[in-house]
C-alpha cells in the first residue's frame, strides 16, 4: 500500500457519517449514483464552513450524500439541488431533513440543468457543487461562474476523470476538455483554482473579488 493510500484510509478510518449519511450512501450506491469517500465528505464540509456558506446550489444529485456533507459544515445554509430525477431530488430532500436541516432551507427543482441555470439569479451563491455527467462539466461552470458571488467557489466531483487526465495517451472528448479546463483556469487573472487527487479529482475555482 503507498504512502498515499495509506493516509487516505487512517483518514476515512477517523470520520463517523450519521445514520441519515450512511442511508443516503446506500441510495446511491443502489442507484448508481456517484459516491464520495468520507475523506473527500469532510472536505467538502470544510469548504461549506470556511467559505461561511449562505446559499449553495448543486448541480446534478448524490442522493443528498454530498449534500448531507455540504450541510454538515453550513447548516444554517439554504441548499438548492438540480436534477432532471425527481426521485433523487425527493432522497436529498429526505437526507436532509433527516439530518436535521430545516425544510425551508432545502429547495429542489426538478428539470435539465441547462434548462434551468440560465435562469438562476447572477452573483448570488457562496458555493456550487457539480455532480454531475463529465460531459456536461464545461456548460456547468460557465454557469456556474455567472452565479457564483465575488470570492465564491465552484466545486467539480472527479474533475481528473479517475486518472485519464493526467494520462497523455487518453484522447476521448470528455478527458480532453477536463484537461483543457483545468489548464485554462490555471490562467485566468481573475480565477484561482486547484485540483486536488481525492475521489477521481476534486477541481476548486474561486471567482477573485474585484
Amino acid at each position: 500500500m503507498s504512502e498515499f493510500e495509506l493516509s487516505m484510509r487512517f483518514i476515512d478510518e477517523q470520520i463517523v457519517e450519521p445514520v441519515a449519511q450512511q442511508a443516503a450512501r446506500r441510495y446511491a450506491l443502489e442507484l448508481g449514483l456517484p459516491t464520495i469517500s468520507r475523506a473527500l465528505g469532510a472536505h467538502l464540509a470544510f469548504m461549506a464552513g470556511a467559505t461561511h456558506a449562505e446559499r449553495i446550489i448543486e448541480i446534478g444529485s448524490t442522493g443528498g450524500l454530498t449534500t448531507t456533507w455540504l450541510r454538515r459544515g453550513a447548516p444554517e445554509a439554504v441548499i438548492t439541488c438540480i436534477d432532471h430525477e425527481p426521485e433523487h431530488l425527493a432522497q436529498t430532500r429526505r437526507a436532509l431533513l433527516a439530518s436535521g436541516h430545516a425544510p425551508s432551507r432545502v429547495r429542489c427543482i426538478t428539470g435539465n440543468p441547462h434548462v434551468v441555470l440560465p435562469r438562476m439569479s447572477e452573483g448570488t451563491y457562496d458555493l456550487v457543487l457539480v455532480t454531475g455527467p463529465l460531459e456536461h462539466v464545461a456548460a456547468h461552470l460557465q454557469h456556474g461562474l455567472r452565479v457564483v458571488r465575488p470570492g465564491g467557489s465552484i466545486l467539480v466531483l472527479n474533475a481528473l476523470n479517475h486518472g485519464r487526465v493526467a494520462d497523455p495517451a487518453r484522447r476521448d472528448p470528455v478527458t480532453a476538455s477536463l484537461r483543457l479546463l483545468i489548464r485554462e483556469f490555471q490562467r485566468q487573472p481573475d480565477l484561482t483554482s486547484s485540483v486536488i487527487p481525492l475521489d477521481g479529482g476534486l477541481l476548486q475555482v474561486t471567482s477573485l473579488p474585484q
